[in-house]
């Protein structure tokens, strides 16, 4: 077991990352909703698996740190992602605005619910050590 201050830092950088792939998710979801006349839930959907498989790899390497990985552990982080992305959408999408700031600042708070939530699930079960 990682001693408590490697765990921080393990937390410190997932959320460096996470947040930086949030509001990144944020600013171009919101964007695309307002200036582009985009579907909400379409729109978030879109944006959001494209970012799955990039920050798995980012989440592995640099947040982590493993370079080895149990078999299922996209599929794992995939479903977790999934259940992230239902929790997001059904809340932007209810919620939406189309004003850019309040539309953003509804993106940032679901997806940082969304990324606890994913931390912990990663550091436990996704990116555990295989057994």
């Amino acid at each position: 077991m990682p001693d408590l201050p490697s765990q921080r830092r393990a937390f410190l950088r997932f959320i460096l990352i996470g947040g930086g792939f949030s509001l990144l998710f944020s600013l171009v979801t919101a964007a695309l909703i307002r200036f582009a006349g985009a579907p909400p839930f379409a729109t978030s959907i879109i944006v959001y698996v494209i970012c799955i498989p990039v920050v798995f790899q980012v989440h592995k390497r640099f947040a982590f740190g493993v370079r080895e990985t149990r078999r299922s552990a996209f599929i794992l982080y995939l479903a977790t992602q999934i259940c992230s992305l239902s929790f997001v959408a059904a809340i932007t999408t209810r919620y939406v605005t189309q004003v850019f700031w309040k539309d953003t600042g509804l993106l940032l708070v679901t997806s940082g619910v969304a990324a606890v939530i994913s931390y912990l699930i990663g550091r436990y079960i996704t990116f555990a050590a295989p057994r």
